[in-house]
């Protein structure tokens, strides 16, 4: 059988994932910002670094190139001049982290540089960087000779100092632009470096995250494989004390080691967990079953039916699995079924020669008349011709009887008050109750009773002749009683007659079975019928010397309450 069980857990595995993925996400972009905000600080760094150098310049040059008034001004000496800047600042390359100085006018022309080739880091700056670096400052990254540089542009008026002297200054030396550009290898290399480091920290916290969480969900499917077995065995123990049928679980050697509470309500409620099980059957007054190879087997005792299977585990333990069906609803409904499917055979019989009957009965009983009346006073002729009438009349009620039973009946539903059919029936049956010394009281406490009010009247006479014919010559005491019940009205017909033997009881509702010699034996057969035409029940209590009552259960289009006692309370 397979079982599908609630999952508990999903929504916690669903939280706990969600919340990875979250601080996984979150610690990723804050690594990301703390990079970018460190890769900016070193940048940062740089251009400082690249301010400070162009201050050093300036400062530096102005102070080293200081030459004697005597230099001839003709033009030697200016010469001299920019040759000894050119000088200096490839020195200052050569001690600082700058890797280019140069000097430009407004237009990007070179004026200074200390690189034999100027152009080659003047042609990468974009024209915007020229039109900053006009307004004021300019500075960005560039690859220069292979090596990655902060490039610092900005106006500087100190370096005219380094074009011109004593007034002698180029033509297009106005506003010079001094552009620096700084190594950022060392800075690269730190950021390298911490970026690094910081990866690594992320990915390690990131492992232990993953880590706990599979731990996590290792732990919960855990938890949940736990408490999927605690709802399985649950179930099975809510499926083991629900089942309708009983359930034994044996020792190799017979012992009874569990019982479900539909075994111990089939044993009568005792304490049979832990007793062997031969033992427990003979309890219930039966020899217990002792080959499982065999299948079901049967059992009967005390008017019980029961089916047995034996099931020996394949687990090597040795252990029996018992299942104890009771049987014996069943086993009647089956003999109810017997007995209607008798019923209606008889019935299509009856229909079938009931006219083929009749007619010549009533010629028969027509001749036997007329010689009862021809031979008047005249014995035992006449004895004989009355006696004929007789036969053929309660050969006629038999076929009527029968009749009744093939016929299909339109039944008339109605609320019949029960104080008039019982005085109905009371003042019909009135002349054979005194010929018996019987009498009939009658006791309502249900006033009415949903059911075809002529058929209801032909039970109650069916029940209350044969009450009469089992009394004994002195009389007896008959009593109708209406009840009210949860499941509808029931009506009894008890008598203080001799009652009924075991046997006479189970045969009681067969057709043509009958202890008196002149019964046709289907008054109760007809009862039975109307009842179930009336979707009700009949029963018998009986025991021989004790009397009789009959019970008929009518059931209500609607329920009563279901405190009303139940076909009870004489």
């Amino acid at each position: 059988m397979k079982i599908v069980l609630p999952s508990g857990s999903s929504r916690t595995i669903a939280i706990a994932t969600l919340a990875v993925l979250v601080l996984g996400l979150a610690l990723s972009f804050s690594t990301w910002r703390n990079l970018r905000q460190q890769q900016e600080s070193y940048r940062e760094h740089a251009l400082e670094n690249a301010h400070s150098i162009a201050a050093g310049i300036e400062i530096n040059l102005r102070r080293e190139l200081r030459l004697p008034s005597m230099i001839d001004p003709s033009g030697t000496a200016a010469l001299l001049h920019r040759t000894l800047a050119r000088d200096f600042l490839r020195e200052y390359i050569r001690r600082t982290d700058a890797r280019f100085i140069g000097l430009y006018n407004p237009l990007g022309h070179i004026l200074l540089s200390s690189h034999s080739d100027p152009k080659s880091l003047q042609e990468q700056l974009p024209t915007i960087a020229w039109e900053r670096m006009n307004a004021g400052e300019w500075s960005g990254e560039m690859n220069f000779e292979g090596q990655p540089i902060m490039v610092l542009g900005r106006i500087s008026h100190l370096a005219m100092n380094i074009l011109c002297h004593d007034g002698n200054c180029p033509p297009d030396a106005q506003q010079p632009l001094l552009l620096v550009g700084v190594d950022m290898t060392r800075h690269l290399k730190g950021f390298e470096k911490y970026r690094h480091t910081a990866i690594l920290q992320t990915g390690y916290i990131l492992a232990v995250t993953i880590l706990f969480w599979v731990l996590l969900m290792a732990v919960l499917r855990r938890a949940e494989q736990g408490r999927r077995l605690q709802r399985l065995e649950s179930f099975n123990a809510r499926l083991l004390d629900n089942m309708p049928d009983a359930l034994l679980t044996l020792s190799a050697d017979g012992v009874i080691m569990a019982a479900n509470p539909a075994a111990l309500t089939l044993m009568g409620n005792q304490e049979v967990v832990g007793q062997g099980f031969a033992h427990a059957f003979e309890a219930l007054g039966m020899a217990a079953p002792c080959c499982p190879e065999q299948g079901w087997s049967t059992l009967r005792a005390g008017g019980r039916h029961l089916e047995v299977l034996q099931l020996a585990l394949k687990d090597g333990s040795g252990q029996i699995l018992v299942l104890i069906r009771d049987r014996t609803e069943l086993a009647s409904l089956e003999r109810e079924l017997h007995r209607n499917e008798k019923l209606a055979a008889i019935g299509r019989m009856a229909a079938g020669v009931a006219h083929e009957i009749r007619n010549p009965l009533s010629a028969l009983r027509g001749f036997a008349q007329f010689f009862s009346k021809k031979l008047a006073g005249r014995e035992p002729e006449e004895l004989y011709a009355r006696t004929m009438v007789q036969e053929a009349d309660r050969l006629n009620r038999v076929i009527t009887d029968l009749l009744f039973l093939a016929r299909p009946r339109q039944l008339d539903f109605v609320q019949a008050a029960l104080e008039d059919v019982f005085e109905e029936t009371k003042n019909l049956l009135s002349m054979d109750l005194q010929a018996r010394n019987c009498i009939l009281e009658y006791d309502v406490r249900a006033g009415t009773v949903f059911a075809d009010r002529d058929a209801l009247k032909q039970a109650l006479i069916n029940l209350v002749m044969n009450s009469v014919f089992a009394m004994p010559e002195d009389g007896g005491k008959i009593v109708l009683r209406s009840l009210p019940g949860h499941a509808g009205v029931c009506l009894q017909v008890e008598d203080s007659g001799r009652g009924m033997s075991t046997e006479e009881r189970e045969h009681a509702l067969e057709p043509f079975f009958t202890t008196r010699n002149q019964g046709t034996g289907l008054g109760l057969a007809i009862v039975h019928a109307i009842m179930q035409e009336h979707g009700g029940t009949i029963s018998i209590e009986t025991s021989p010397g004790n009397g009789t009552t009959v019970s008929l259960l009518f059931p209500q289009p609607h329920e009563e309450p279901e405190d009303a006692p139940y076909c009870s309370g004489h």
